[in-house]
């Protein structure tokens, strides 16, 4: 079975909505973050869709493909990297992405409110670089 090109495309076109308001919310200072915890929450919520969306972007690929099963969501990414979706050196920040997507999703711990700025920041550069690189790799499969 093939990948499902319009799944993916529909992903990719529903991170519009959470991409701009991540956008607005990078431009702000991080002491008006500091102080704003609804807008730490929004940010949390943000981040966690976001990175999903590239989890679900990613297995959906792996399970179109002759890889194994993911043993981890961080391998998601080694298996992308594997199977030629992604390069080796954008594989780390988009595991860093779903570390961080972990830690806000299972509560390890007390959120380091500095770090989640920071990776927001990240998020935004980091899921363009995703989505640009998922967009072309459609494009050559199309293509052969």
């Amino acid at each position: 079975m093939a990948v499902n090109s319009d799944f993916l495309k529909e992903k990719l076109v529903y991170s519009k909505k959470y991409i701009e308001r991540l956008k607005r919310i990078i431009e702000i200072s991080e002491k008006e973050f500091l102080d704003d915890f609804s807008l730490q929450l929004e940010s949390e919520r943000i981040f966690e869709v976001i990175s999903q969306l590239m989890l679900d972007i990613c297995t959906h690929i792996i399970a179109h493909s002759s890889e194994t099963p993911p043993s981890t969501y961080s391998d998601c990414m080694n298996k992308l990297v594997d199977i030629g979706v992604i390069k080796e050196e954008d594989s780390n920040n988009f595991i860093n992405i779903i570390k961080m997507r972990n830690l806000l999703v299972h509560q390890y711990g007390i959120i380091n409110l500095e770090i989640l700025f920071t990776s927001l920041k990240m998020l935004d550069s980091d899921f363009e670089k995703f989505k640009a690189t998922i967009l072309s790799w459609m494009k050559k499969l199309k293509q052969s």
